[in-house]
This record gives structure tokens, sequence and C-alpha cells, in this order.
């Protein structure tokens, strides 16, 4: 397809043409041949006159012409529109509860003076009768009557009558079939009160919010209408409820092999950043066999209230680990979400060291807005991490192998994005605080902020999208403390900066592994990213399709920021690092696959400057 071009289109321009027919021009700056065939031929006609047919012209004709030549087609598509028809009266009778400016808040499709077309007049239609629906009037009923204006055969006279019928109130909700379930939990979640009007959207969101409770695998919500001309109706509320009680457990047997050369080459330390280890580092090979075991066991609907309490736990000789949970919809008939987490684990799995962790996670949340766009998080959390049997002591500092913390944290989210996974448009917004004192329990104080804001615009047709986001960070120790390294900030890796590897910018700091620490020869130079109290990251992307398939498109990017020892602007701009790139993006139902690749501009000693990432999901 060399070309594609329109005549005679005096309604709308080529480009507004060219987005809605299926027949392409050839790109040569995406690679892109185009598309022709006779069935694309046949639906670009038919979606050419149907856009004019909708704009009021009803005689509206549209003709090919398909030139050949030398294996290039190029396609001209010649409008008649035609005549067009126009609103010359409009009048709406029988509305006697709802005045005309109410129907339609956004106004009418059709007015005088503006086009007229049957699609412009079943807008009219489905919003009338919606926004009676929604105003209790179950039996409403339209009616449209259309003419031609004596003498002006394009001029059209138009009559909507609509039939009201009696506007129905709720008298009344009941609850039926739930055995253990309160009733009160039943009416708070279906949020259908009485004596407002009833109407079917209010039902289907009920069954929704009440499905989203996980308690009940059977949910109908209906009316049992009014008979003759009465104005008050009921809600029955029908459910069954789930079963309440399920237990999982497993069993099994494993031999392994606790040693020999580190798997991946990466050891991750629990709460540190992943360390790239020597390829020629290796530890003593120790065969470990045994049974192992799991079991979970889950309550759902404790007290009747939606509650929902889970424990359980897995255990093998190098691994044994136990949790719980309670998790409360409503706290005490609130919109308080409240969620209790504990869980412990004694983990030997890697020969470098033994872990025992523990955490404990009290968390309030609350939407803000009736669209669920903005969040409040309340939470206390207590966790403790000590790390024993080292084999590379220097591996972690002496203050970061048992820690301790106990602290309060607040947090605001914001959230308009079309897709969270692959957002086109909206905005990210976040803020949170944590407080972590010795009073608490702490052994350690400080304080510690950091806030994202993220912004997505469509550009260029609406097929390109421009996508923007910063975050900051900082952390202040207090009372002569200090920050654990498990808390510090880390960047660098293909979410954040993509001109270093994983946790690769900021502070690092020397280190020696040894396979035998009294012989020199085998020990190995490594780096270890130490964090800072400072963040600041800044990515820009513009991302397009490429035209070859419809689910690949590409990116450009600019990463720039670093991770800080200190706070402040000292040293800001000396130690910013600035980060450009292209990529691949390929959409699939659970994300996109990426594939990018980032040149830094200020280059680190010892990193290399081109960094390639391959994995799921936008980087941002």
């Amino acid at each position: 397809m060399k070309g594609v071009s329109f005549q005679d289109n005096q309604e709308f321009s080529d480009r507004d043409l060219r987005a809605r027919v299926p027949v392409k021009q050839s790109r040569l700056f995406f690679f892109s041949r185009g598309k022709f065939s006779s069935r694309l031929e046949t639906q670009s006609v038919t979606s050419i006159e149907s856009l004019y047919r909708n704009a009021g012209y009803a005689n509206v004709r549209v003709t090919p012409d398909v030139e050949r030549d030398a294996g290039n087609v190029r396609v001209s598509f010649k409008v008649y529109a035609g005549a067009r028809d126009m609103v010359a009266s409009l009048v709406v009778d029988g509305n006697n509860s709802i005045p005309e400016v109410k129907l339609v808040p956004e106004g009418l499709n059709l007015q005088p003076g503006r086009p007229y077309s049957r699609e412009l007049l079943r807008k009219d239609r489905d919003q009338i009768m919606a926004t009676y629906l929604r105003q209790g009037f179950l039996i409403a009923g339209f009616r449209s009557e259309v003419r031609l204006r004596d003498n002006e055969p394009h001029q059209v006279e138009v009559i909507y009558h609509v039939t009201e019928g009696p506007q129905v109130y709720t008298k009344v909700v009941e609850p039926l079939g739930a055995a253990r379930t309160h009733p009160q939990m039943i009416l708070r979640s279906v949020h259908i009160k009485t004596g407002q009007p009833l109407n079917a959207t209010s039902l289907l969101l009920g069954e929704s919010r009440l499905y989203s409770l996980g308690i009940f695998d059977w949910v109908s919500i209906d009316t049992r209408r009014p008979a003759g001309e009465s104005s008050e109706g009921d809600v029955l509320v029908k459910v069954h409820e789930a079963k309440r009680n399920s237990v999982t457990y497993g069993v099994g047997f494993e031999v392994v092999d606790k040693g020999g050369n580190i798997p991946g080459g990466k050891v991750a330390v629990p709460g540190l950043p992943a360390v790239e280890l020597p390829s020629t580092f290796q530890t003593s090979e120790e065969a470990i066999w045994g049974p192992t075991g799991s079991i979970q066991y889950t309550l759902s609907n404790f007290r009747g209230n939606a509650e929902s309490l889970t424990a359980g736990g897995f255990a093998s000789r190098l691994d044994v680990q136990a949790s719980a949970a309670w998790n409360i919809p409503n706290l005490r008939n609130s919109s308080w979400t409240t969620n209790l987490s504990i869980s412990g684990e004694r983990d030997e799995q890697n020969p470098l060291y033994t872990a025992r962790l523990g955490t404990v996670i009290l968390q309030f949340q609350k939407f803000l807005d009736a669209d669920k766009a903005k969040s409040l998080f309340l939470r206390y959390s207590y966790s403790r991490t000590t790390l024993s049997d080292l084999l590379i002591p220097e591996l972690v500092l002496p203050q970061d192998r048992n820690v301790h913390l106990s602290g309060i944290s607040a947090s605001f989210a914001r959230d308009t994005r079309d897709n969270p996974i692959d957002a086109h448009k909206g905005i990210y917004e976040s803020i949170e605080a944590d407080f972590y004192p010795e009073a608490l329990g702490s052994n350690t104080n400080f304080t510690r902020f950091l806030g994202q804001a993220a912004y997505y615009h469509r550009v260029f047709r609406d097929s390109t999208v421009w996508a923007n986001s910063i975050r900051l960070g900082m952390e202040f120790a207090f009372a002569g403390a200090y920050i654990p390294l498990n808390q510090s900030f880390f960047s660098g890796g293909g979410s954040t900066l993509r001109g270093f590897p994983l946790d690769g910018a900021g502070p690092q700091r020397a280190l020696a592994v040894c396979n035998n620490p009294a012989d020199p020869a085998t020990c190995s130079q490594i780096t270890v990213p130490v964090g800072g109290p400072q963040l600041v990251i800044l990515n820009s992307e513009l991302r397009f399709p490429l035209g070859i398939l419809s689910k690949l498109g590409g990116v450009v990017f600019y990463d720039g920021g670093n991770v800080y020892p200190s706070v402040g602007l000292h040293n800001f701009f000396g130690q910013y690092s600035n980060t450009v790139g292209v990529g691949l993006r390929y959409s699939t139902p659970v994300g996109s696959i990426r594939f990018d690749v980032g040149r830094n501009l200020n280059p680190v000693p010892g990193l290399n400057a081109t960094q390639f990432f391959f994995t799921l999901g936008q980087a941002f």
C-alpha cells in the first residue's frame, strides 16, 4: 500500500478518516508495508459512510478507486456526501418529573440547528431511559416521532414522547438465605438505602460488592415489583454462603546439596540487596535429605462479618516457616479495612548464612472517595532479622546482623490510571512517612519519607504515550543512632535507573571474597551496595507502536538521578547520573514483555556503561 487519499471530504479531516479505515498506507519510519485487500476496502467504505450518516448525511455514498502499478496499490475514496439533515425543532413531552435540562446531564444530542441522524436519536433515547431508571421509574417508556418540515426536505422536526409511570422508592431491603452472616453486614455491603429511588444500577453494584467479600458462591438481588401504581417496592437480597472451612496440605521428600557454586552467581541476604559473587567462589558441599510438609487452614466469614482467619506453615530440614493472618473488611462497622499478619522463619538453605526472620504488621486502609482512587493507609510494623553462621563475615556489617524495628507509618495514594499494568492516561501519586523510635522497641532511631508522582498522557493521534515519573526519598537518623542497611535506599536496574545493574547506583564498598582466607590467591574483589539516605529518580518514556505487529511497540527513554550518601544538595549535581536508551514492548494479558538497552552518560569505573534488561511489565 503506497497511498490512501480522500476526495471531496468536506466534513472530516483526512487524518480522522485514516484513523477509522482498516486500509493502511505504508510508513517507512515504522517499517510498515501497509494493509490492503478487497475485504478491507469494503470495510473502509462502510466505516466512512457510517461516520457521515451519524453526522447527518443520510444519502452519503463512498466510491473507492484502486490503482495498481508494478505491485504498488493506491486507493482513493471519493465521498458524495449529499445534503445534510438538520434538526429544525425538538419537543420533549411527558417528562413531568424530570426537566429537560436534567434528562441528559451532558445535553441532548439532537438540538435545533444541529445535524440529525438515527444514531444520535438512539443515544438520546438510551440516555433518557437510563436517567429515568436511575430515578426509580421502573416502567418508564419512550417513543420518538420524526417528520420532515413542509417544503424543506432536509429540515427535521423531532418529538420525544416520554411515559413516566410511577416513581418507585425502596421500602425495605430483605436479606434471604444467610445462615451465619449477620444481616446488618449484608445490608451495609449492598449499600441500598430505604426511602431512595429504586434503580437497577444499585442492584448490580450491590451484587458485585457481595461477591467481592469472597464468602458467597451465589448472589442475586432483585425487586419485588409493586402492584399497580404503588410507589414503594421491596428489594430481596438472596445469597448462598460458600464453604466456611478449608484445609490444604502437602507432604514430600527432598534431597538437596547445600553448597557448591552459588546458584546464578548471586546471593540475596534477607533485607539486603542481591550481591554478585565471583564465579570461582565455592563452598563445601553437603547432601541434605529429609521429609517436607506444608499445611494451610482458612476460616471464612469469621464472626459472621466476612472476616477471615488464615494460618499455615512449612517445614523441612533447612527451612521452617509459620504464618497467620486476620482480615477484617469493615472494622467495627466502619469503612476501614484492617489486616493483621504474623510470620516467622528459620532459614538455613543458603550455605553463606542462617537467617531468623519475624514480622508483625497491623494495617488499616480507607478509601477516601467513591471511585476508590484515593486511599489512606495507617500501619504498625515490627520486624526482626538475625543473621548468623556467616561464611563471609564482612558481607554484613556487625550492626546489620541483628536488627529489630518497631514503628508506625502513614501513606496516601491517588490512582487515576486507566490500567495500572500498562497505563495510557491518568496519574499515580503516593507519599509515605515512617517513624522508628527506640521507644517503640526498635534498636535504632530514624524517620523515612518516600514520595512518587507518575503522569501518563496520549500524544500523536492517541497512539503514543508519554509517561513520566519522579521518586524522591529522604531518611534521617536521630539521637546518635544509625539507619539500618535494610531500610536504606537503593537504585539501579530495569525499573529505576537503567544505566546501572540492579542496585548498582549510589555508594558501594569493596569486599574481598576468599575460598581460603589463609591463601590470598583465592581471593577476589567485589563491590557491595551500601545504599544511602537520599534517593532521586526521574524517568521519562515515549511509548509508540512500531506498525509491524499490533502488539509490538517501541520506547525511547531517559532516566536520571542517583542514591546519595547524605541528605541535601551537596554534590547533588556532581553525582547525578543520566541514562538514555531504547526498548521494545510486546503486549500480553498479564503485562508487557519488556526489553531495554540503557546507556549511562556518566559511566562509573568498574561498571559497564551499557546495560540490558529483559523482564515483564512496564518500567513504571
